[in-house]
């Protein structure tokens, strides 16, 4: 009996394009859950799968629909259809902040969904930018306009420009704790604490902080952790001082969380974005 392919992920920083991430996952039916600190442009090429992602349920099968993020939320893998092969190319916000500013549209923009159309401007110059960073284009021309065309699209076609609906009850005490989370990543913080500070008791805090952003505060800071552990350990700092840095107990806690939510174990993921 033939065995099914071996899952695998693939990291890479485009040198052309310093501002850019890329990630590929093959023949993958993992379950995966992703705090996002970056913008990220994704299609899925085999294989389907549903997410959670603001408070709905979302499929993303092969065609040219693509699955969009943004900085500060949650997308929760639910169900594998198949396994899946896919790339996402992520932005840092400094660079789309750059773009909306260029375009007369406010900083840090607001994208409107979670699936883009399957038919306009932003799939067309996307999945050719997929396609040339996939072959790993050397073309400088070619990967910078292409870049640019991507973000100008993305921005024209899916930014809000009107003010977002009013928040319902208790939404602003949870945006409160998740700032303080992102804010003070390194901090052994306690529920009492944080429910404290933002003006609820644990158990509502505990409820609403999971209905708006999909996991639980202690989670979501963990996901935070591994996001700032990703930058210092492409900047080359060794994994047992990342883990200090970013407010974990030692290497082995990192270790374990980051194979978890990136796939691959901290080493791996320095030499792939140092290559």
């Amino acid at each position: 009996m033939r065995r099914a392919p071996a899952p695998t992920v693939t990291v890479w920083r485009p040198p052309l394009l310093p501002d850019v991430q890329v990630v590929r996952v093959e023949d993958d039916a993992r379950l995966w859950t992703g705090h996002s600190v970056q913008y990220a442009i994704g299609v899925t090429y085999a294989g389907a799968f549903d997410f959670w992602y603001r408070k709905r349920v979302w499929t993303h099968a092969p065609g040219c629909s693509l699955k969009l993020k943004e900085p500060g939320e949650v997308h929760r893998d639910m169900r594998v259809h198949a396994p899946v092969t896919a790339q996402s190319v992520a932005f840092t916000p400094r660079l789309v902040d750059e773009a909306a500013r260029q375009l007369g549209l406010p900083a840090t923009p607001h994208l409107s969904t979670a699936l883009s159309r399957g038919q306009g401007r932003t799939e067309a110059v996307a999945l050719a930018l997929h396609a040339a960073l996939a072959r790993r284009s050397s073309d400088r021309l070619e990967c910078e306009s292409l870049l640019v065309e991507t973000l100008e699209a993305l921005l024209a076609e899916y930014a809000e420009r009107t003010p977002p609906v009013p928040c319902p009850a208790h939404r602003p005490a949870a945006q409160r704790a998740r700032d303080w989370l992102r804010e003070c990543f390194t901090e052994n913080v306690g529920l009492a604490a944080l429910a404290e500070a933002v003006g609820l008791n644990r158990f509502h805090l505990l409820r609403v902080f999971r209905a708006e952003f999909g996991l639980p505060p202690h989670e979501y800071l963990t996901h935070v952790r591994v996001a700032h552990a990703r930058e210092l350990l492409s900047r080359g700092l060794p994994a047992g001082q990342v883990a200090v840095e970013v407010g974990l107990y030692d290497q082995s806690q990192l270790n374990r969380h980051f194979k978890r939510i990136v796939g691959l174990t901290p080493g791996q993921y320095a030499r792939a974005v140092s290559q």
